[in-house]
């Protein structure tokens, strides 16, 4: 591989690990938010979209963990490929590891988004049903 492709391959890397990062670091920040701001309130069927949002983004914030292991794996199991592989059996049962790796990896990235956005959603639909009754009433 030429440098420019090394070095754009090591761009990718970064960038996507740095959004998973950001995606950790949301999530526990959005659990934070919302478990500071239930504080006080009385046990109402409303807060089941409360809880929705705290298993979502605590599921966001597992997958995102998830995804970085994976990630990792791939990482030893291409280093080995790298540096280990001795025939051409090793380099083929490396790279069936590796690719199963990034595929799971990315896998997780995916459910990491998505379920964060879910409990962005939920906790939208909750605040909505609080302030409900207040502007009608």
């Amino acid at each position: 591989m030429s440098d420019a492709a090394n070095k754009l391959q090591e761009q990718i890397h970064g960038s996507r690990e740095k959004y998973t990062y950001f995606l950790l670091t949301a999530a526990g920040a959005c659990i934070g938010y919302a478990v500071e701001k239930v504080a006080g309130f009385r046990l109402e069927w409303k807060l089941i979209a409360l809880a929705v949002s705290l298993v979502a983004w605590g599921t966001s914030f597992w997958f995102g963990c998830r995804a970085i292991k994976r990630n990792e794996y791939g990482l030893r199991y291409n280093h080995a490929w790298l540096t280990a592989a001795r025939s051409p059996i090793d380099k083929v049962a490396l790279d069936s590891l590796m690719s199963d790796e990034s595929r799971a990896s990315a896998s997780s990235s995916r459910w990491q988004f998505q379920f964060f956005v879910l409990g962005g959603v939920v906790f939208v639909l909750w605040r909505l049903l609080e302030l409900l009754p207040r502007s009608i009433g």
